[in-house]
């Protein structure tokens, strides 16, 4: 069983965003609780080859000091993030600096057509093997847009507003989809009353990142699957768009509490109470549901494995353009195990409850994947296996082994 309180590392999504508006901001801003994956220490090391000063004080607080960007580089390792990758392709030209984006096997399939197309439009100068990685990008002069997201992408939002910001004209970015609007917030909380985009001198600034809550999800699902659990964690964010993930753990039976609601630094923060819930009921999730759980869908496969009837993911297919092909990820892995589970176009059918086994996982090398299996291993018994995919599962949750060993009973 998991009991106890515990508080996380800085959401990974907010931790990019906010290190960028800190390079770009007019003097030495203070960060806390920044999130310490891998995909985040990217986004530090890019900034860094951008004459950027980035020190941690080594007790949660990470002084950033703002200056022009420039850079004697002419490559940038973006690893596994993605979110690098396409902040990066609108930051960097935008403000003067040329070179080349590149990163390991797995983003180097990712399709980057999707940011490449409208910054084009902006008169961002970018060379492309095939919309995918590596991408050579020229200094640009960005120029204004009006443009609707034809994708539900909080990645590309994010780059065309970077873009946007160092254009003297006016940008219009709409968002039918309701991805993350964590930039919007940040923007508001610098003093960015407008809704258009455009060139805004950023203030020295302190922040304070609120836990990650797709990595809660990880925690979350566990103790709802293992009996006697209760376990309580604090200061998570609770931002709009991201918290489908908990509703629809609460629609299938969850015992889950969410409480002590507050606003810090302009996002939602709160306390999540989760307590073991032995009769969970299968649930159907549309497209509209997805865009605010995006990443929670693997964990949440394997929680319906365990649930009473069926469980219908549908419009997911945006699932197929992460780390992996997580639909067939999730659909090969818990058919090895034994589960009752059927692949569809844009998602999948899992009827339970199942008794799943522990076996031979592929994780694809994709972490969110990785971390749920390792999470099947926890509810079987059968204790974590540390050695396997340290390496992959610090790409967003570094912190996972040790979290989870401190409230394990």
């Amino acid at each position: 069983m998991l009991k106890g309180n515990i508080t996380l590392k800085g959401d990974k999504s907010i931790s990019h965003r906010i290190l960028i508006f800190a390079a770009l901001s007019e003097g030495e801003c203070t960060i806390n609780n920044l999130s310490t994956c891998k995909d985040v220490q990217r986004t530090v090391n890019i900034l860094k080859q951008c004459n950027i000063m980035i020190n941690n004080s080594g007790n949660g607080e990470t002084a950033i000091k703002g200056s022009k960007l420039s850079s004697n580089s002419k490559k940038f390792n973006c690893g596994n993030s993605g979110s690098t990758a396409r902040l990066m392709l609108g930051l960097l030209p935008s403000h003067g600096i040329s070179g080349t984006l590149y990163g390991d096997e797995s983003l180097s399939l990712r399709p980057m057509e999707r940011v490449i197309n409208p910054l084009s439009k902006m008169n961002i100068k970018i060379n492309h093997n095939n919309g995918m990685l590596p991408i050579e990008f020229k200094a640009s002069e960005s120029q204004a847009i009006n443009h609707a997201l034809e994708v539900p992408s909080a990645q590309v939002k994010t780059s065309m507003i970077l873009a946007a910001l160092s254009c003297n004209k006016k940008s219009y970015i709409t968002d039918s989809f309701v991805s993350r609007d964590h930039t919007e917030r940040i923007l508001q909380y610098l003093g960015h009353k407008d809704s258009a985009y455009y060139k805004f001198k950023i203030p020295t600034f302190n922040y304070t990142v609120p836990g990650d809550i797709s990595n809660a999800a990880f925690i979350i699902s566990a103790a709802l699957l293992m009996p006697e659990s209760n376990i309580t964690i604090k200061n998570t964010l609770y931002n709009k768009t991201r918290t489908g993930y908990i509703q629809i753990l609460k629609q299938m039976g969850g015992k889950i509490k969410v409480y002590n609601q507050r606003e810090l630094y302009n996002e939602m923060v709160v306390d999540i109470n989760v307590q073991y819930t032995p009769k969970l009921k299968g649930i159907t999730i549309t497209e509209k549901m997805i865009v605010s759980m995006i990443d929670e869908v693997p964990i949440l496969a394997l929680v319906a494995s365990f649930a009473t009837g069926e469980t219908i993911v549908e419009g997911a297919q945006e699932l197929r353009y992460k780390e992996s092909d997580r639909i067939n990820a999730i659909v090969t892995n818990l058919k090895a195990c034994k589960a009752n589970i059927k692949e569809t176009k844009d998602g999948f059918i899992i009827k339970g409850p199942n008794i799943l086994y522990n076996t031979s996982i592929n994780t694809f090398k994709d972490h969110r994947i990785a971390m749920t299996f390792e999470i099947l291993s926890l509810i079987l018994g059968e204790g974590l296996n540390e050695d396997v995919e340290k390496t992959t599962i610090s790409t967003s949750f570094p912190e996972f082994y040790k979290t989870i060993r401190g409230i394990h009973e």
